[in-house]
């Protein structure tokens, strides 16, 4: 069940080692939920269902004690503006993997995601630095519950000159739901924090 999948914190999954098999440089051990609330992660995204972010806003996919979800609003018919969803880390960290759970029926698809490299003063918002693409970090989603799991592709000589960020956004060009709904019920990033 969706709860089984899900219980227990970031400290807990990265105590007892569950799904840490990142093919990278970093060891299992270095790896942490870096999209964990209770380590200070935030989101944002493009719309919430109903306006209602009590109940469906873009927190409620980083909660992993709840069986909540960010829920998008419909897109607008001849809309421009792809729906997204951000999360700020709060902290310089290496991204190596991304764990989404969509509910099936309402993926978003067509996914490009994009990263920033400096800390925000107030959390997350408008700094004034633009997002640049993240070419590493390739999201094809199937429309599935399941949890999807999206590694960066790092060879040698990218681990060695990548550099770290504090946010990632993801921009979803269309989604599987007729009216353009989209439904993460897991937004999880996997990295090492950058020591200070």
């Amino acid at each position: 069940s969706l709860s089984t999948r899900r219980l227990g914190d970031c400290h807990q999954k990265l105590e007892l080692g569950i799904g840490l098999d990142m093919p990278n440089a970093v060891g299992d051990r270095d790896m942490a939920s870096l999209s964990c609330v209770s380590r200070g992660a935030s989101a944002r995204a493009s719309s919430t269902w109903k306006h209602d972010t009590r109940k469906f806003g873009p927190q409620h996919a980083l909660d992993k004690q709840s069986d909540a979800a960010w829920k998008s609003a419909p897109s607008s018919e001849g809309n421009d503006s792809s729906a997204y969803y951000e999360v700020y880390f709060q902290r310089p960290a290496f991204v190596h993997e991304m764990r989404l759970q969509f509910q099936g029926g309402f993926v978003g698809m067509d996914c490009t995601v994009y990263r920033k490299k400096q800390q925000h003063a107030e959390g997350n918002g408008d700094d004034g630095e633009e997002w640049e693409e993240f070419d590493e970090l390739y999201l094809d989603p199937v429309d599935s519950n399941d949890i999807q799991n999206f590694p960066a592709e790092l060879d040698s000589d990218s681990i060695e000159t990548r550099e770290p960020c504090t946010s990632l956004r993801i921009e979803f060009e269309r989604s599987t739901d007729f009216y353009g709904r989209i439904v993460i019920y897991s937004f999880e990033v996997w990295g090492a924090e950058v020591n200070k």
